[in-house]
């Protein structure tokens, strides 16, 4: 038997092993099969980094979910950035957008001098991203990602890290940023309108001060104050003298400006710590924490003469006189609720009408 070449090598194996080799695979074939174990291998890693993506955009939104706080969504979004640039991030900052004006609300990683050095030197090109919502990036400088508002609406702020180590942030890395900084505008927009929606349940819609729903709520905490720790509380009640006439006369849009007005004279007329709110139609309602007696009054006194010294120009340009009259009470020990309250300064209120207008009547009420 001839045995040559490749068979002599294979049957020396037989000798030594008591098995035969196969024969080599055909080199083509070698190197398809190299390329589909690459192709499976690059295709496990991709998995791989999006399986780690998607725990990560799970962690970074259940975190965000959890409060609609403003200040508790924005130091989420800080404790997240390392796990989005996978450690590489060696300082960051959160951007956020006040008004026209951008501001730093936190960072780690930099001191407050560092951040506001950044944020002088790179504020133009991150204004235009909230507005563009495009990325800002310079490699191995600094990432800035913006957290979308609303359409047509410049962007909550910006995600920026500012030192991304060595080698700069991977692709990956700036869309995992990317993802969070959507879920965090998200987040933010959740919280305004949450925000707005409470603003909304307690102020009056037409003059912008507190409704008749906070009034009674407000008045509630203020009488529990006065009878756990021996507080004062005095309410003043009043109205718009003639108001009926400036409708018919002039309409009912001139009556809503004028309300407007008298509104913000008032809220201008009394100290920081008192309530003004809308009681309903023309009349109005402040709550004096703290106070009674003459201080009360001087307060009511106050409040009427600068509504007195209102010179009110109508559309048309006329001019109209306003007054209001007012009726002063406060708390006494006969008195438990906002409704005995408010009924006492009400009949107050009759006597300053009854007396002619444009005044202040004010006593320690006596419930009936």
């Amino acid at each position: 038997m001839l045995i040559v070449g490749d068979a002599r090598a294979r049957m020396k194996s037989f000798e030594s092993t008591g098995r035969v080799d196969a024969a080599p695979a055909d080199d083509a074939d070698v190197r398809a099969l190299r390329a589909r174990v690459a192709a499976l291998e690059a295709r496990n890693a991709l998995l791989a980094d999006r399986v780690t993506e998607l725990a990560f955009l799970c962690d970074a939104s259940a975190m965000l979910a959890a409060t609609l706080d403003p200040t508790s969504i924005a130091q989420a979004v800080l404790d997240a950035v390392p796990a989005a640039t996978n450690g590489r991030a060696k300082s960051w900052l959160l951007l956020l957008r006040d008004g026209n004006a951008i501001a730093c609300h936190g960072g780690a990683g930099v001191d407050a001098t560092r951040a506001e050095a950044f944020l002088d030197a790179h504020r133009g090109p991150i204004e235009r991203s909230l507005r563009t919502g495009e990325i800002v990036a310079e490699p191995r400088s600094y990432v800035a990602v913006p957290m979308p508002a609303g359409p047509l609406e410049p962007g909550f702020g910006s995600i920026a890290v500012i030192d991304p180590g060595e080698t700069g942030l991977t692709a990956v890395e700036i869309r995992r940023l990317t993802r969070l900084a959507e879920i965090a505008g998200r987040a933010f927009s959740n919280a305004r309108v949450l925000a707005e929606s409470l603003v909304a349940g307690v102020t009056d819609e037409l003059t912008g001060i507190y409704n008749r729903r906070y009034l009674a709520r407000r008045l509630g905490d203020e009488l529990k104050r006065v009878r756990r720790l021996g507080e004062r509380v005095t309410l003043v009640l009043l109205d718009l003298d003639h108001f009926k006439s400036v409708n018919d006369a002039y309409g009912h849009p001139e009556g809503d400006r004028v309300l407007r007005a008298v509104a913000q004279t008032m809220v201008e007329a009394v100290r920081d710590i008192d309530v003004v709110t809308r009681w309903g139609g023309e009349e109005f309602a402040i709550v004096l924490p703290g106070t009674e007696g003459p201080e009360a009054i001087a307060v009511a006194e106050r409040v009427r003469s600068a509504v007195a010294s209102l010179r009110w120009r109508t559309a048309s340009g006329a001019e109209l006189a306003l007054t209001i009259s007012a009726g002063v009470a406060w708390a006494t020990p006969d008195i438990h609720t906002p409704a005995q309250l408010i009924a006492a300064a009400d009949r107050l209120l009759l006597d300053a009408k009854h007396a002619g207008r444009n005044r202040v009547v004010a006593r320690s009420p006596v419930s009936h």
